[in-house]
C-alpha cells in the first residue's frame, strides 16, 4: 500500500510539473491573480512562486509525517502519506484554473470554476476516510 501511495505521489509531482510548464507557456506576460492587494504579476514570478509553494508544501508535509507518525500501522501511514498526493492535486487544480482564468479568450473560466472546490472536497474526503480507518482499526 505504501508503494502505491509513493507512486501516486510521484505521478502527482509529474502532473504538477507538466501543468505548470504548459500553463506557463500559454500565460500572458502579466498574470491576473484576482486577489485583493495583488493585481498582476509577471509570468516568470508566477512560475517561480508556484514552484516554490509546491516545494514548500511537499517538504512541510513530508517533515510532519516523518516526525509525527512513527509507531502507527502500515495502512494508517499509507493514508497519511496520501495527503501529499491530495495537496499536489489541489495545487495542480489551482494552477490550472489560474491558467484558464488568464486565457479567457479561448476558454471560458466559468466552465472550470469547479476546480477550486475539488481540492477542499478531496481534503474533507481524506479526513473522513482517515477517521473511518482509525475507528475501524479499533
Amino acid at each position: 500500500m505504501i508503494k502505491a501511495v509513493k507512486i501516486l505521489n510521484l505521478v502527482s509531482v509529474f502532473l504538477f510539473t507538466v501543468v505548470l510548464v504548459l500553463i506557463y507557456a500559454y500565460l500572458p506576460i502579466s498574470v491576473d491573480l484576482n486577489i485583493d492587494g495583488i493585481e498582476n504579476i509577471h509570468k516568470h514570478r508566477f512560475f517561480y512562486y508556484s514552484g516554490a509553494a509546491f516545494l514548500i508544501v511537499n517538504i512541510l508535509v513530508r517533515v510532519i509525517l516523518n516526525l509525527g507518525f512513527k509507531s502507527i500501522s502500515e495502512n494508517v501511514l499509507a493514508w497519511m502519506m496520501s495527503l501529499i498526493f491530495i495537496m499536489n492535486i489541489y495545487l495542480t487544480f489551482i494552477i490550472g484554473f489560474v491558467g484558464v482564468w488568464n486565457n479567457s479568450t479561448h476558454i471560458s473560466p466559468t466552465n472550470y470554476a469547479y476546480l477550486n472546490f475539488l481540492g477542499p472536497f478531496f481534503i474533507i474526503v481524506w479526513v473522513v476516510g482517515l477517521i473511518f480507518l482509525v475507528v475501524k482499526r479499533r
